[in-house]
């Protein structure tokens, strides 16, 4: 699924006003949030943490035309149970995070590892859509239930 990839940025100073920091959270929750990545900055401004968001919006064309996958039936009955064992960790990962299922990984690249489980972190970094952020912060989970998944050779 293509997004319309788009950037914000928000400087929060320790000793500034609260409001930034709502503003932050309120933008947070109120888009699909593809990355986030946070510095520790001493600039013009003073000290403080530099926040770059990297948010997407389908269009309303992208989203009518997608078609809904069912892996139940593009999946054979041994990939869909490790599938399902992928979205439970994907889920708890989600949740622990305070972050939409969608930013740890989506259905079509879980799937993908479960069709050419990965045995690499590079090997997740083929994975479209997939880039050094998540596997920075998922990758290494993922791949160790995808090992533990994957039939021994």
């Amino acid at each position: 699924m293509a997004l319309l990839t788009q950037f914000i940025s928000f400087f929060v100073s320790p000793f500034g006003e609260s409001t930034v920091c709502d503003d932050l959270n309120r933008f947070l929750t109120s888009h699909r949030i593809v990355n986030v990545e946070k510095r520790l900055i001493d600039g013009e401004r003073g000290t403080g943490w530099l926040f770059l968001v990297e948010y997407g919006a389908e269009t309303k064309q992208q989203n009518q035309n997608a078609p809904r996958i069912d892996y139940r039936e593009v999946l054979n009955d041994q990939e869909y149970a490790a599938y399902e064992h992928l979205r439970q960790l994907r889920k708890t990962i989600a949740e622990q995070q305070g972050v939409p299922v969608y930013a740890v990984f989506t259905n079509e690249q879980l799937a993908g590892m479960v069709k050419k489980p990965p045995q690499t972190i590079k090997d997740i970094l083929i994975i479209n859509g997939v880039g050094e952020a998540r596997v920075k912060q998922f990758g290494e989970a993922f791949l160790k239930a995808c090992l533990e998944l994957s039939p021994v050779k």
